[in-house]
């Protein structure tokens, strides 16, 4: 073989290698932006206040995924980011529930306060 072939086959091994491992990591990456969306509402919702332990897994399962991600280890990186994105709908959805339980009970006191102003308005009869 010749110098010239030698150096064409070397080019054209070390492009594919490239792309090869350009193209391993999208699909971690979409699964890893999908996490971080869910998370970002979660954290909108007040999942901080309101769930902070489903929270945290969250955030631990998305560093770990992103960690997988950049060692390449894209099975591993795909299946903590699907985790950390349900970790953060959990989050997002107890924080909605709690706020929700805080305002019934609010209403509650409000109606039990008018209850009582009435009856103290009412004359004695």
């Amino acid at each position: 073989m010749s110098t010239s072939a030698k150096r064409t086959t070397f080019a054209v091994l070390a492009l594919l290698a490239s792309a090869l491992a350009f193209a391993a990591k999208p699909v971690a990456i979409d699964k890893l932006a999908v996490a971080r969306a869910s998370l970002d509402r979660a954290e909108q919702a007040q999942a901080g206040q309101f769930a902070q332990i489903e929270l945290k897994q969250a955030r631990d399962k998305l560093s770990a995924a992103q960690t997988a991600s950049d060692k390449r280890k894209k099975d591993v990186a795909v299946r903590l980011a699907e985790e950390a994105d349900l970790e953060a709908q959990l989050a997002e959805s107890t924080a909605r529930a709690k706020q929700q339980e805080q305002l019934v009970a609010q209403m509650d006191a409000s109606l039990n306060d008018l209850r009582n102003e009435s009856q103290r308005r009412q004359p004695l009869q």
